[in-house]
């Protein structure tokens, strides 16, 4: 660690020392603010303010949590799942690659579409081609979360409805967005004129609406 640079400078030049930065009178080791961190005691350093940000500074709200999990459910129950389902239980199913016969089963054209309509048949061909990333981007702009409950698709409540966008007389579709209404997985898809162009609307869509409620 002797040679230890930062920005082409030595470690002394930041002027640190052994307390928790933004508060000079919480000391990470007794005697930290008389002591300068330099580059021979440099990993220390690091050792104790990761232990205060990950533990000690968070003990009391890692309790409080744990207090709060258990009067719902018993933490000591956790222990019957595996890693795996544990996370899927948190964070939803995993990546799943979709096909036209489940995205059939689990959707539902409203509202001017049906199973027939060649908006529908494109659209589930275009999902079909999404890789996880776009999935997870899709599913955020749809229904607000990038994950599927535990079970996929079929799970999702309520089903994931797509109806056809409405416009004024003599307003082209192809120059409009789909929107959504997220708290009812509620797809208002324009009746493109061809597959392409839905695909980039889509990617559009997916991308700028994000974390926002631009094309609520």
């Amino acid at each position: 660690m002797e040679s230890l640079n930062s920005d082409n400078g030595a470690i002394e030049d930041l002027h640190l020392d052994f307390t928790l930065p933004g508060y000079p009178h919480m000391e990470l080791r007794k005697g930290g603010k008389d002591l300068c961190v330099t580059s021979a005691n440099f990993e220390q350093y690091v050792s104790l303010l990761s232990h205060w940000i990950l533990v000690e500074g968070v003990a009391k709200q890692i309790e409080a949590f744990r207090e709060g999990f258990d009067s719902v459910f018993k933490s000591s129950q956790l222990q019957l799942f595996y890693p795996e389902e544990m996370e899927q239980l948190f964070c939803g199913s995993n990546y799943v690659q979709w096909d036209i016969r489940s995205l059939s089963d689990c959707c539902h054209p409203d509202h001017g579409y049906n199973l027939e309509s060649n908006c529908i048949k494109w659209l589930f061909q275009v999902l079909t081609s999404y890789n996880c990333e776009d999935q997870r981007k899709f599913l955020q702009f749809v229904t607000g979360s990038p994950c599927l409950p535990v079970g996929g698709l079929k799970s999702l409540t309520p089903p994931l409805t797509i109806v056809k966008k409405t416009f004024e007389p003599g307003e082209n579709p192809d120059d409009y967005l789909p929107s959504v209404m997220t708290c009812v997985n509620y797809l208002k898809l324009p009746d493109y004129s061809s597959i392409e162009i839905m695909n980039m609307k889509l990617k559009i869509a997916a991308n700028e609406g994000q974390q926002s409620f631009h094309l609520s």
